[in-house]
This record gives C-alpha cells, structure tokens and sequence, in this order.
C-alpha cells in the first residue's frame, strides 16, 4: 500500500518522490518492525515487565520509519503541479488515515496506557485505521490509477470523486467515535 501511495503522490505531483532511498529503508523498517512487536497485544497477559518494556520501545521504533514516510509523502507533493483527480484523492485520503492511525497506535505502546485501553474499542479503531482503512483506500486508490493503464479504458472521474469522499466520509464517521467509546 505505500509503495502504491509512494507512486501514485509522485505521478499526480508530477515530481520524483522526495528522499526515494529513505522511503524504501522506511518500507523495510516498518515490515521488519511489523513482525516483531506482536508483544504489545500481551502486556496484561503476564507477560514478563522486562519484556513488556522491550515491546513497548519496539512498538514506539515503527513510529520512527512511518513518520518518514508521512514527511516524505508531504515534501513530495510540495511545490509540485498537483493533479486532484480521484487516485490523487484517495493518496490524499490514504496519508489522513494513516497518520491518525499510526498517531493513535502511540497510546497502544504506552505500559500504562495500554493496559487501560486493552479490548476496548480503542484498539479496533486504532486496528481498522492502519490496517484497513489505510490498505483498502491505497487499493482502491491503485485501482483508480492504473486501471485505466491496464486496461485502455477510462473510468467516471466524477463517479470516483463521489466514491471516495463516501468511503472516507463512511470509514471515519465509523471509526473516529469508537477512539471515544
């Protein structure tokens, strides 16, 4: 999905994606990190505190290669000639969702927070914002873009439009009052 992202902002910004070589370690730093911090779904299991804390510094690290990203994708669009055509709309939409995303998944790396927000619907929010609200827009998003490029058929650009600002307006009016709940 942030490959698709990565591509689709430099296309519709008409420039080559700004800091390309700490963008792909990024995307490597995040899958790898990915893959180990699993832990921080056991910190009120019994887990041992020492590997509580471990965890936890893990799960703060993603934050580090994700804000890269977040900076990168900015810096791209950045004084470029920006095409606002619906992949462009769901990139857009893409960046929203996973900033709040990765911003909420702090609070799940929190000890002391974490134990207080475990099995609430916190965390389903937090879940759905990185993982499917992030993914599936970028999908859609890559859809919209290279559709038309596989194909040789255009799609409704105003029927897009409709959709995306349904399906961004829909997944936060879903989402954003379960942070609350």
């Amino acid at each position: 999905a942030m490959g698709m992202v990565s591509d689709m902002l430099a296309c519709m910004s008409r420039k080559p994606l700004f800091g390309y070589k700490p963008m792909v370690f990024s995307i490597s730093g995040i899958a790898g990190l990915g893959f180990i911090v699993w832990g921080h779904h056991m910190f009120i299991s019994g887990q041992s505190t020492t590997m509580n804390i471990i965890f936890s510094g893990i799960t703060f690290s993603v934050g580090i290669p994700s804000a890269i990203k977040v900076f990168n994708w900015i810096a791209t669009m950045y004084k470029g000639a920006i095409t606002l055509n619906t992949a462009m709309l769901y990139g857009l939409s893409f960046i929203f969702l996973f900033t709040i995303g990765g911003l909420t998944g702090l609070f799940c790396a929190v000890l002391s927070i974490d134990t207080h927000i475990h099995d609430t619907y916190f965390v389903v929010a937090h879940f759905h914002y990185v993982m499917m609200g992030s993914g599936l827009i970028a999908f859609i998003g890559g859809l919209h873009h290279w559709w038309p490029k596989i194909t040789g058929k255009m799609f409704s650009e105003f029927l897009g439009r409709i959709a995306c600002g349904l399906v961004f307006i829909g997944f936060n009016l879903t989402f954003i009052p379960q942070f609350v709940m």
